[in-house]
């Protein structure tokens, strides 16, 4: 008995001193922030920066069409990644089909400034109007892949009429309405932290959980998590470079800005109601086989704006790519690109 009782002894010991590791690693984190804007990385991959209404500088990437004329549109990345996949994946078509590229790094991933306790409804008039601004854009089509979807939404309800197309990849929706019409959330929805409570002295550990995960172990853990939840994203190696990439890339100032956008407020509670959108160009694209964000989330909101009145392109393809679906190499082509099918919605309405 005395036996059991020292190993359990020295058990609850080394609990107590990993979970303190874990405070005091997050705490040094928390407080830390985010680093200097990294000026080689700017060079490196191209990037441009605008400064919003509060002085907050906002990464950003061009490609496709440098004809100031030509078509608009705004790519937006999921979460933990940044601004370069977004590029990466729709350059091609942009070019191929005459349209100018934007995509942007969310607050806190890339070069972008953090803001702590943000609602996405203010990310589409403090971060895509500065971007906006600085490209003198006027009307522009959006697409928003995961996390990218609810700042698609933002900007479809925010610019409204300036908005000609919008495009969800692997949507989402915000907890009151996943509640109200009695569809699952997306992945995580019921576990994390507010940010009142990621403030929280006990609640330090999330940032050093975090830094493990996304920051010391990038980009190797992320992209494997990805790669994992479909059987053939393995095969496009492009697809699984650009992962790698944009992981590595999306912590160069640090993990804290990633952390803080990991809170529940942030990503569930959008601060408007997507269903009061009327664009009516809209593309709706979901895999069956996604794990991520539920499928049955695409469909419905592919049926909900077809009776309002939209023209609406759904797909619920399934090729094995599973969250990763519509970035993979087919869909990267022009002919068969989102960029292709909001074009088109266009001429249709």
């Amino acid at each position: 008995m005395k036996r059991v009782l020292k190993i359990l002894k020295y058990i609850f010991i080394g609990l107590v001193s990993i979970y303190l590791i874990f405070i005091i690693g997050g705490l040094i984190i928390k407080n830390q922030g985010q680093s200097e804007i990294d000026e080689a990385s700017i060079i490196r991959d191209g990037a441009k920066i605008a400064t919003d209404k509060n002085g907050r500088k906002i990464e950003y990437f061009l490609y496709g069409s440098s004809d100031v004329n030509a078509p608009v549109i705004i790519n937006m990345h999921g979460s933990g990644l940044d601004g370069t996949f977004e590029k990466a994946v729709n350059k091609s078509a942009c070019k191929d089909l005459g349209v100018r590229g934007i995509s942007i790094s969310l607050p806190g991933v890339g070069n972008t400034d953090m803001k702590i306790g943000r609602s996405v409804i203010d990310w589409a008039s403090e971060d895509l109007q500065a971007v906006l601004d600085a490209e003198n854009v006027d009307t522009f089509m959006i697409t928003g892949h995961s996390q990218g979807n609810p700042h698609a939404m933002a900007a479809a309800y925010h610019f409204k009429g300036r908005v000609a197309g919008l495009g969800l990849n692997a949507p989402l929706l915000p907890n009151d309405v996943t509640d109200e019409i009695g569809i699952a959330g997306a992945l995580a929805n019921e576990s994390l932290k507010t940010t009142a409570q990621l403030d929280e002295i006990h609640n330090a550990y999330w940032f050093f959980g975090l830094y493990l995960y996304v920051d010391l172990f990038a980009p190797y853990s992320t992209t494997s998590t990805l790669v994992s939840m479909g059987k053939n994203v393995k095969n496009d190696t492009a697809l699984v470079e650009m992962m790698r990439h944009t992981f590595g890339r999306s912590m160069i100032r640090g993990s804290a800005g990633n952390t803080w956008e990991s809170a529940l407020d942030v990503a569930y509670l959008w601060g408007f109601d997507p269903r009061e959108i009327n664009t009516k160009n809209i593309a709706v694209w979901h895999a069956s086989d996604d794990t991520a964000c539920p499928p049955e989330i695409g469909a419905w909101l592919a049926k909900y704006y077809k009776e309002k009145g939209a023209i609406v392109n759904f797909k619920n393809d399934n090729i094995g790519f599973n969250h990763m679906t519509f970035c993979s190499s087919h869909y990267r082509k022009a002919e068969n690109s989102m960029i292709k099918v909001l074009l088109d919605g266009q001429n249709k309405e």
